[in-house]
């Protein structure tokens, strides 16, 4: 057996999970069963002798691919977030019988998981028996692994030299199955036959780093390809530059990994040609015995001599997003909303912030750009109604939609996250000291900020770290600390209306601008020098 890999097919219009094997001289499709733990039985679906099997390519736009009754993966989606939430707030619990009702969620989760199995591959690879002229569709996940199938294929016809009889018959083809089916390994394989023992799989973020390889022979053109797989099926996340004419390819590249019902990452490492060659292929198996939420150095053995340095840092996925219940998000007190949510920081603030940090960094004016009215109002309606939803919604919609509705939610609060009462403090702080004793001025405001409310001291330190973060990538988008300061010092700084009236309200306005950028610069600068 050549190759072997489950596959989702198109059938009279409905997705069907198979399993594809490719020996030297035919091609098979499987009906897959599960009997149990590492059990698994199969019922020949259909063979083709490889004399007879074409290979297209590229998609033909005149066939039309008719699915009947397409999965919503949106909809699934949500359904398995809003399972997995109802799952975890069970296990916290802990009480009586709380294993048993945890035990009814795990079900939901499997059969949704299921439902994603065979719903998110969307690349096709088609196939043609020349003998009866039929065209066979599949789906696929993984351009990489598109491409080993049909260059497996093509290699193998090239070689094979049968007699023009088909001597070959589906009792043969079966046996070669039964034959090969102890010894057989599919990556999905590890991800069909988990049960409830094994290690949950990972949903997050994963920061991972690509640094340098060493071990090459010989200068070459290169760059690395990450995959991640979600429910059984490899997509890819992120490709580096392409490193020109080196033995020691240094990439120093960061890239956010979206992990969704994750188990492994497939590092690719390729030389550019004109169909690139691939040079080592490695999976990584993820696991929280070892990922951390903070930065974790690892070099990972491509060959028996490349070696690859890389970098892990894991945040695990939001929990308990909070009540899907109507209620008021925009213009109600931070004490309020917390209460509902059950929780330290409003959801809002941690799922824009994550939007932002995974596609929004590299954005130019990512905070300075205004967002489309339409779209923030529907993300206004979703928060306040289905916080699945506004998740979804904000990886929709353009960045600055999403960066737009944070500060909205920040500006709309009755008092700002600095609160009326420490407001005063803040500003006369900053006043009495001049920028030559910075370093003084910084720690009195400090002392200051401990007197916040410790809801309010969570969620502007998320805030300052990822402006932070944001600052990181001046280079590509352009977003200086003062740039940060001058956008998010009025937000998360503002005089309550009695100290308004009591002033000129033109001459504070500007003075208080001045100093409210001005504070909150001191205060990214002091996180900078703690880190």
């Amino acid at each position: 057996m050549v190759r072997n890999s489950f596959i989702v097919e198109l059938v009279d219009g409905h997705r069907k999970l198979r399993h594809l094997f490719l020996f030297n001289d035919v091609i098979a499709c499987a009906k897959y069963k599960a009997l149990g733990r590492d059990r698994i039985d199969y019922e020949l679906k259909w063979f083709i002798p490889l004399k007879d099997v074409s290979i297209y390519e590229e998609a033909d736009p005149a066939v039309e691919l008719k699915e009947s009754s397409p999965a919503n993966i949106s909809q699934v989606k949500r359904n398995l977030r809003s399972v997995r939430d109802q799952l975890a707030m069970e296990v916290a619990n802990s009480g009586s019988g709380a294993f048993r009702s945890g035990d009814k969620y795990r079900r939901k989760l499997a059969d949704l998981e299921s439902q994603l199995v065979l719903a998110t591959p969307n690349l096709v690879l088609r196939l043609g028996n020349k003998a009866n002229n039929k065209t066979i569709t599949f789906f696929l996940s993984s351009d990489f692994e598109r491409t080993q199938w049909i260059d497996s294929i093509l290699s193998l016809k090239q070689k094979c030299n049968l007699p023009g009889a088909n001597t070959i018959n589906s009792l043969e083809v079966t046996a070669f199955i039964v034959a090969m089916q102890k010894g057989m390994k599919t990556e999905m394989g590890s991800y069909l036959m988990r049960n409830t023992n094994d290690e949950s799989l990972l949903v997050g973020d994963l920061y991972m780093g690509v640094h340098g390889l060493e071990g090459l022979e010989q200068a070459n053109d290169l760059y690395i390809c990450v995959e991640v797989d979600s429910y059984g099926h490899y997509f890819r996340k992120a490709t580096t530059k392409k490193i020109c004419r080196s033995q020691t390819p240094l990439w120093n590249e960061s890239f956010m990994l979206e992990l969704e019902g994750s188990q492994n990452v497939r590092i690719l490492l390729y030389e550019a040609k004109e169909r690139p060659l691939l040079k080592a292929k490695h999976i990584l198996k993820l696991s929280l015995s070892w990922l951390t939420e903070t930065t974790q150095p690892k070099s990972i053995k491509l060959t028996e001599t490349l070696e690859l340095g890389c970098s892990f840092r894991f945040i695990p996925g939001e929990l308990f997003r909070g009540s899907t219940k109507p209620g008021a998000l925009f213009g109600a007190k931070m004490s309020q909303v917390l209460k509902r949510e059950k929780r330290d920081i409003p959801f809002i603030i941690g799922a824009c912030i994550r939007e932002v940090e995974r596609r929004g960094m590299l954005e130019v004016g990512c905070y300075r750009v205004s967002g489309s009215a339409s779209d923030l109002a529907k993300l206004k309606k979703a928060f306040e109604s289905d916080a699945y939803e506004a998740e979804q919604l904000l990886r929709e919609v353009d960045i600055h939609s999403v960066t737009g509705i944070l500060k909205t939610f920040l500006r709309e609060l009755p008092e700002a996250l600095f609160t009326d009462q420490l407001y005063p403090r803040f500003f006369d702080t900053f006043s009495a000291f001049s920028n030559n004793n910075e370093s003084t001025r910084i720690n009195e405001l400090l002392k200051v900020f401990e007197e916040l409310p410790q809801a309010n001291k969570a969620s502007i330190t998320s805030i300052l770290d990822h402006l932070i973060r944001v600052h990181e990538k001046e280079t590509d988008n352009k977003m200086s600390l003062h740039n940060l300061a001058m956008v998010f010092g009025p937000t998360l700084l503002r005089p309550g209306q009695t100290q308004v009236k009591q002033k000129d309200p033109l001459a504070a306005s500007t003075v208080d601008v001045m100093a409210q950028a001005g504070i909150l610069y001191c205060f990214l600068q002091a996180r900078i020098k703690k880190d």
